[in-house]
């Protein structure tokens, strides 16, 4: 895989870092107050590997990176946490809902975990969602969501929540095979989806 950030929607990018026969995504997100890394692969190889190498082919200093969200602390996603702060000792890390930036906010996405959260950019009106919603799973690793009643109120939330028009998840998930959701018809699509596999 190439070290590079793909444009997804506007203002967001998602890097695709191998992990076993599948990757783990990170998103860099730019707003008006730095920009904003979510999750961080499994190892320091990973980050002298692929994202250290990615910013620099975006042409973003390491200064320029204001904040890290963790959306969960499996070693897949937060696994290369101690070598971005070692190189970016300057960077706040969020594992809460909080408001991260003008139109950018964490979001709780109980069920993987208790405590998941992804990232809402209300500018277009798109949730990175992670691990949050996983369909049938993907590869060896199927549905996980071991909060069951968590996630269904998940489901419900994002569902009546109309400002989410596109998902970007962590992996491409069953049993679409797909890393990301465009268009209101499609996200609720999904959520009836995930449903089904809990």
């Amino acid at each position: 895989m190439n070290a590079r950030f793909e444009r997804i929607i506007d203002g967001i990018w998602r890097l695709k870092v191998p992990f076993y026969t599948v990757y783990t995504a990170v998103f860099l997100i730019y707003t008006a107050e730095g920009y904003v890394l979510v999750d961080c692969a499994t190892t320091d190889g990973d980050v002298d590997e692929y994202i250290i190498p990615a910013l620099e082919e975006q042409d973003v200093s390491l200064l320029d990176v204001k904040k890290i969200v963790i959306t969960h602390d499996h070693s897949d996603h937060a696994g290369g946490l101690p070598r971005i702060i070692e190189l970016m000792p300057h960077i706040e890390v969020v594992k809460e809902v909080t408001r991260l930036a003008g139109g950018v906010c964490t979001y709780p996405l109980p069920g993987h975990t208790k405590d998941f959260i992804g990232v809402l950019d209300e500018r277009s009106c798109t949730l990175i969602s992670g691990d949050g919603l996983q369909g049938a799973g993907v590869d060896k690793y199927r549905t996980s969501v071991p909060f069951k009643e968590e996630y269904l109120k998940t489901l419900e939330r994002i569902k009546n929540d109309g400002r989410i028009e596109n998902l970007l998840f962590s992996h491409a998930y069953e049993p679409w095979f797909k890393d990301k959701m465009v268009g209101r018809e499609a996200v609720l699509h999904c959520l009836d989806e995930c449903g089904k596999y809990v």
